[in-house]
């Protein structure tokens, strides 16, 4: 059984396809040979890299001839996770006996392929016409997290926040990190700030900032760290579900228009409270115990962590169905 994932990350567009299809992965290679086709070019090379680290191969394609080379390619199940597509692209890849998925976030326009996956809340909201497809996964249920977020324990809350998390995910080409430390550092809280620096942050980003109340990290253990913090300033990407794993309530903060609903919808169910880098001292001063106490069951009661597994074996039996033709 061959899978292939199309997708990419690199330092403009960010690592969050090449994160979030590596975890599906890791389940689905448990019964399938799983290699990745990637766009040629530096601006991809750190999503190759993390790929190749993780043992997959990969196909380095150009942009240019994309869809005739990934005709060529043998697979009994292509997944595409990108938003430069339309339903010419996959009609163009459409071919007897193999299946074609479409990780979806935003719904532009309801694509010609047989299974969609939508791993957000509000997915369920898009009205996606069922009939059109073999299956839909949609929903937090299928969420792609990491296996250090699944069945975590029940989250102790602190009554004194004294330690916040700062992270706006892989990538900050807009350089938020640091306006949102300076935010925070313009009052004397008895805080201390852990920052997490993303693979893909510009080079040398931060590396000689020094404040006594902030700790730099690169590469942690984010289950471990996001456990040690009483509160998460978080881009609301998929570190969002992780910190609702984890119990860690969150102020998310939208660095892209494609988060723009999840954070409407996990504001609506008392996830996340909604923030702005302006306001997020005042912000940081509204998240009370109770408040905090609250998001956090609320948050571990949504996300199990169990997505990923859900989702493969879901997956593997659509193949295994359109393979044997039982």
């Amino acid at each position: 059984m061959k899978i292939l994932i199309r997708a990419d990350g690199g330092k403009t567009i960010g690592m969050g396809h090449i994160m979030r299809t590596s975890v599906l992965a890791e389940e689905l290679k448990q019964f399938a040979e799983v290699s990745y086709a990637c766009l040629e070019g530096e601006e991809f090379d750190l999503g190759v890299s993390c790929l190749k680290q993780n043992g997959y191969s990969v196909l380095r394609l150009p942009k240019e001839d994309l869809l005739n080379r990934l005709k060529d390619i043998d697979y009994d199940c292509m997944m595409v996770d990108n938003y430069n597509v339309d339903s010419d692209f996959f009609n163009g890849l459409k071919r007897k006996g193999t299946l074609l998925g479409y990780i979806d976030d935003l719904k532009k326009e309801e694509y010609p392929v047989d299974f969609i996956i939508n791993q957000n809340p509000y997915a369920l909201d898009l009205n996606y016409r069922k009939e059109k497809y073999l299956k839909t996964f949609l929903g937090i249920k299928y969420v792609l997290l990491r296996k250090e977020f699944q069945n975590q324990s029940k989250r102790y809350i602190d009554p004194v926040c004294k330690d916040i998390l700062v992270t706006v995910g892989g990538s900050d080409i807009n350089r938020i990190t640091e306006k949102i430390i300076l935010n925070i550092l313009k009052e004397e809280l008895e805080v201390t700030l852990h920052v997490v620096i993303g693979p893909a942050f510009p080079r040398g980003y931060l590396d000689t900032f020094s404040h006594p109340k902030v700790k730099l990290y690169h590469n942690p253990t984010m289950s471990n760290l996001m456990k040690k913090c009483d509160l998460a300033i978080s881009a609301c990407g998929s570190t969002v579900y992780e910190l609702a794993a984890c119990g860690t309530p969150a102020i998310g903060i939208v660095v892209a228009d494609n988060q723009i609903m999840a954070s409407e919808k996990l504001k609506q169910l008392g996830i996340i409270k909604a923030s702005n880098i302006e306001n997020i001292l005042d912000s940081i001063k509204e998240m009370t115990y109770e408040k905090r106490l609250e998001m956090s069951a609320k948050g571990q009661e949504l996300v199990d962590g169990l997505g990923a597994k859900r989702l493969a074996s879901e997956i593997f039996n659509l193949i295994n169905e359109r393979i044997t033709g039982v």
